[in-house]
């Protein structure tokens, strides 16, 4: 079973997207360490590239995208993220002061 992105085998285009995508974090750590950009702007680089990366793992190698009942593929792919937000909330309004009492090094 062969599935196409844009004419291309796309096992083969997900690597290239992948392999793209690791040089672009590679680049954005490298500018940070020289001094071209600040840790916040790496740290949205790397997060935004890792979910963008996450996303083409799970279409194309987990088949999410390309299966005929894919709608119910993602939501059970995406069930656990609702128990994770709740969990998030419930800390978050439980104990407000909790990033306050982070040690410096997890703080900007």
């Amino acid at each position: 079973m062969s599935h196409k992105i844009l004419g291309k085998d796309a096992y083969n285009m997900n690597f290239a997207m992948l392999m793209i995508l690791t040089a672009v974090e590679v680049g954005a750590v490298a500018a940070s360490v020289q001094g071209g950009i600040g840790p916040e702007m790496v740290i949205l680089v790397l997060v935004s590239i890792g979910a963008i990366k996450f996303l083409g793992i799970a279409f194309v190698f987990m088949h999410l995208r390309m299966e005929a009942d894919s709608n119910i593929l993602t939501l059970t792919a995406l069930f656990p993220v609702f128990f994770i937000l709740v969990m998030i909330i419930a800390i978050a309004l439980t104990s407000p002061a909790a990033p306050d009492s982070l040690p410096s090094w997890c703080r900007f």
